[in-house]
């Protein structure tokens, strides 16, 4: 196992040796088992390097990140700084892929300035959802939303500027490889025995301050129902991040309460969606029950930020550092467009509950955003967009969005809807792919924790669809249910597998004599090409595309004849 600690060695290399150093020092002191090497990684733009005591600490030079970007080598990095940054970038993504195909690679933290975090941070966020990542850098206090994205990077504040180690930076460093420590033990210790939610749907919904009691009712009635529920900020990357997940297969359905993301994206506000909102919803076909939560308000940040051009308009101080804006007639007819056009390229399950006595806190009588003819105009023209089919409708309801009432008809639309009964992906602490699902194919989401290692040249998705299986295996055997082997030909097992009886085919031959699929006669009959037969067999299962073979060969095969099956 292997935690890399990267950065630009031209330029960090003496803080680069003290953090891994650290970082050494805390996974022992941790007891991490199994035991963790902690190596620097050099993505220096520039060909210089300082002499450095390295403490026995493995250095990986750039040129081997290089490497992993066809076509570029330490010789041609181009004079322009930003551009150097952004192919050494992708380059340490094709090396952190690499590495983390292979199953070895249980943790990445960096350290920079704001060109190092901008370099390290596209990298990082591209490993899964889980795996311990963390940067110490000078820009994590500030507009921090490009380096993090809708990942779950960690950004550490260094404080001082990192350039040497003295009394502040030895601390900041301290303490970062000492919670960085913990973050890996804790992937490395944790155990499988919480699996409370493993056989639960994992519903995504939008929440906002002023849709709060709605989305509280609403998850408090889900979970009693069985559902697994994850509560996302509508902050504009909280959108983004619930559709990352359903992209990724941890979320079997939607309750998209709170859209007001998009009314930041058509006006102009600072936590705006984009215009693929909806889009990861709409393509995996996932049931949703939609609303229009706090689309009454457009969101900037301190008062004196809000742009001269709505000078004019009716302004709400949500607190110090956000203030809201009041959405107008025309604002709302544009959120309905957007939103109706999405709506309405839908080929899945989808109910848009519209409540007409308010849809935020604040748009309700005697409340600052109360405007009765603005909210009327949204819920008018969503209802006359929306183009009702046997699968999406429209509810108009005379409650206001926090009202109980309301609450319940959204989850009653939702539990109406044909949700897959389990999830199908879910990260887990203990380094291990989750699939609880007994009776669908495992995600294609590249969203999975980590691979097994027996078998490092595989492709990650074989490794993910062989686990899927073995998971399932165990699951009937920790619930006591039969799992039954039998001897079959090719051909018919094929068959099996079509009806929806087969979980696994087996085409192997064990030397020159007994043959699966093959009579009892020959089994005592040698055959001067045992490997030929099994290709023979081979070819009776080749009509399904989409399922699991396990192919074994007790001797070598020619490669024309093995392409002849495996290219199909």
């Amino acid at each position: 196992m292997e935690v890399l600690c990267i950065g630009t060695a031209d330029t960090k290399l003496e803080e680069l040796v003290f953090l891994a150093a650290r970082l050494r020092s805390a996974l022992a002191a941790s007891g991490s088992d199994p035991k963790v090497q902690v190596s620097i990684v050099d993505v220096s733009t520039t060909e210089k390097t300082t002499a450095q005591d390295l403490k026995d600490i493995t250095f990986i030079p750039r040129n081997t990140v290089l490497s992993c970007l066809l076509g570029v080598e330490q010789h041609n990095l181009p004079d322009n700084r930003s551009e150097a940054i952004a192919l050494v970038s992708k380059a340490l993504q094709n090396f952190l892929k690499k590495k983390y195909d292979s199953g070895t690679l249980v943790g990445a933290i960096g350290l920079g300035g704001s060109g190092g975090t901008a370099l390290i941070a596209p990298a990082l966020r591209s490993l899964p959802l889980g795996v311990p990542k963390l940067i110490v850098s000078t820009v994590a206090s500030g507009h921090t939303a490009p380096y993090v994205g809708t990942s779950d990077l960690v950004l550490f504040p260094s404080v001082v500027d990192i350039c040497g180690i003295n009394s502040v930076s030895r601390v900041i460093l301290s303490n970062t490889a000492a919670a960085f420590a913990g973050m890996v033990h804790g992937i490395l210790s944790a155990s499988n025995e919480s699996d409370e939610t493993a056989a639960k749907p994992t519903i995504g919904i939008t929440m906002f301050g002023v849709t709060t009691p709605c989305v509280n009712a609403v998850k408090d009635r889900l979970n009693e129902e069985g559902y697994e529920t994850l509560v996302f900020h509508a902050t504009g990357v909280g959108g983004k991040a619930m559709e990352e997940l359903v992209r990724g297969g941890f979320i079997q359905g939607v309750l998209d309460v709170t859209t007001t993301e998009v009314a930041d994206h058509i006006v102009g506000g600072v936590m705006a969606c984009d215009e693929s909102r909806f889009d990861a919803i709409i393509d995996n076909k996932i049931p949703l029950v939609l609303s229009v939560g706090a689309l009454d308000m457009v969101n900037f940040g301190a008062r004196d930020t809000i742009p001269p051009a709505f000078a004019d308009r009716k302004i709400h101080v949500h607190n110090e550092q956000v203030s809201l804006m009041r959405t107008t007639v025309e604002e709302n007819k544009k959120f309905a467009r957007f939103i109706a056009d999405k709506i309405n390229k839908s080929s899945s399950q989808v109910t848009v509950c519209l409540p007409q006595k308010g849809i935020s806190a604040i748009d309700a009588p005697g409340m600052p955003f109360y405007d009765p003819e603005a909210t009327s105009t949204l819920l008018g023209e969503l209802n006359t967009l929306i183009q009702r089919t046997d699968i999406r409708e429209v509810k108009l309801l005379p409650y206001h969005i926090n009202d109980p009432e309301f609450a319940n008809a959204l989850v009653d639309a939702f539990l109406s809807m044909d949700v897959k009964a389990c999830s199908t992906v879910q990260p887990q602490q203990d380094g291990k792919m989750k699939n609880s699902c007994s009776g669908q194919k495992s995600s294609d989401s590249s969203i999975v924790w980590r691979p097994p290692v027996d078998f490092p040249e595989a492709k990650p998705e074989t490794l993910q669809k062989t686990l899927s299986i073995l998971n399932k295996l165990k699951q009937h055997i920790s619930e006591g249910i039969p799992v039954i082997g039998a001897g079959a030909g090719t051909g018919i097992s094929a068959k099996f597998e079509e009806a929806g009886g087969v979980d696994l085919i087996v085409v192997y031959n064990s030397g020159r004599f007994r043959m699966a699929g093959r009579g009892s006669l020959a089994g005592l009959l040698p055959f001067a090409d045992a490997n030929a037969i099994v290709l023979e067999m081979a070819n009776e299962v080749l009509p399904l595309k989409e399922f699991q073979f396990l192919l074994g060969f007790a001797l070598l095969i020619h490669s024309a004849e093995w392409n002849t099956f495996s290219s199909n």
